[in-house]
């Protein structure tokens, strides 16, 4: 059972990829938004999962005390969704190769659909950068449920506000793939979770160069 958990749960980590399509922008593009105005865009923080061995054994109402606790921890934590430190990068990486002017605080969206943010957005900037976490979460290894690996997964999308196009988008994710080094919960969770925000951030610096080269041709 709690091998089958493991793995449904990396297989939900991942699923996202099959719904965000890789869209770098274009030269066309590129020329278009030199010197336009950027939103960039912020959502509430998405729930996530702390699944230890122990949650794994009780099935779904495991699964549910896994976002709960999760949830938890972030908070009493101060764990930060690490979507906005992708976004504020990219930003940064457009005013730099096409002077984008971008608004100095980001912008709440609570809507999924492009169409829906560009209608939201388009009195405020000319693009909008959507940067949006899909799954943050803690998993055991399967073959080893005393170390845990940190799940991440994002999507972002560059919106033309004025014709509510989507010009480009990218998935990343790191799910590492080996308990080498793999910390404990007590390791994960010591000094205010140190061991798990430092792992969120390189998952962020991770997102951050595969967005570069995949949305941006940076």
């Amino acid at each position: 059972m709690r091998f089958a958990l493991a793995t449904l749960v990396l297989a939900l980590a991942v699923s996202g990829c099959a719904s965000v399509s890789k869209q770098p922008i274009s030269a066309q593009d590129r020329t278009s938004m030199q010197g336009k105005s950027l939103a960039v865009t912020a959502r509430a923080k998405p729930d996530f999962a702390a699944m230890t061995a122990g949650k794994a054994t009780f099935a779904l109402i495991g699964a549910i005390a896994a976002i709960s606790e999760g949830n938890s921890l972030v908070a009493s934590n101060n764990v930060a969704d690490p979507a906005n430190v992708i976004a504020s990068s990219l930003a940064k990486s457009l005013e730099a190769a096409h002077a984008v002017r971008t608004a100095s605080a980001a912008i709440t969206v609570t809507a999924d659909d492009a169409a829906q943010i560009a209608s939201s957005l388009r009195s405020t900037a000319d693009y909008a950068l959507d940067v949006q976490t899909l799954n943050w979460s803690i998993n055991y290894f399967p073959t080893d449920w005393t170390h845990y690996r940190v799940f991440y997964t994002a999507k972002a999308r560059l919106i033309n506000t004025q014709t509510g196009a989507v010009v480009a988008s990218g998935f990343c994710k790191r799910i590492p793939d080996t308990n080498v080094g793999a910390p404990t919960w007590d390791e994960l969770m010591a000094n205010q979770a140190a061991r798990l925000k430092s792992e969120l951030d390189i998952a962020a610096k991770e997102c951050i160069d595969t967005l570069k080269t995949e949305m941006l041709a940076a």
